[in-house]
């Protein structure tokens, strides 16, 4: 069933239905499912990684002593995901549960108010909460339109129980980059 165009001042739904919801819950979580689908002007548009996950995710030092099995297993469960320049990816001190890979752009990271450093394609961010769930170290701002994969707690969690291997590899990794990053403190 197609449904007849729109006028743009037309308002999409009777006002009175959405009021209540959007008092208390954002228009956009209140009124899902109630347009015709399509990609708004400015909208963010998550997809699946697809078949070139497993290229992309083998260049990024957190997963590249994987073996192509499990990173193929790893991009099943990856989108990607782009943020407008000036959009938060990630907030100092919120809930972590997500892993992302800059494939393009600019992010810089912010703590408390201080920009500790910029990230680049191939540069990653999210790995502490991705392993413990804990709230975020830091601030992720897309300084440019930023392109990057994501991977979420739940299905890395899931890859780490069934596949044993994997978790020693990646928290060597992980060791790693805080000695790195330890250093530099100490500098």
């Amino acid at each position: 069933m197609e449904l007849p165009a729109r006028d743009e001042e037309e308002p999409a739904l009777n006002q009175d239905v959405v009021d209540p919801l959007t008092s208390v819950v954002p228009e956009a979580i209140a009124t899902r499912g109630t347009r015709p689908q399509g990609r708004p002007r400015g909208a963010r548009a998550d997809r699946p990684l697809g078949k070139r996950g497993t290229d992309l995710l083998a260049g990024v030092p957190l997963f590249s002593s994987l073996s192509g099995r499990h990173l193929r297993r790893l991009a099943e469960h990856a989108d990607v995901v782009s943020f407008r320049e000036g959009e938060a990816v990630v907030k100092e001190g919120r809930a972590g549960g997500t892993f992302y890979v800059v494939l393009e752009g600019e992010a810089k990271v912010v703590r408390r108010g201080r920009t500790l450093g910029l990230l680049g394609p191939g540069e990653f961010f999210g790995e502490i909460s991705l392993l413990d769930g804990g709230p975020r170290t830091a601030d992720v701002v897309a300084s440019t339109p930023l392109v990057a994969i994501r991977i979420f707690k739940e299905a890395f969690d899931r890859m780490l129980l069934e596949e044993r291997g994997v978790a020693a590899k990646i928290l060597e990794v992980v060791a790693r980059r805080l000695r790195d990053s330890e250093r530099s403190i100490h500098s």
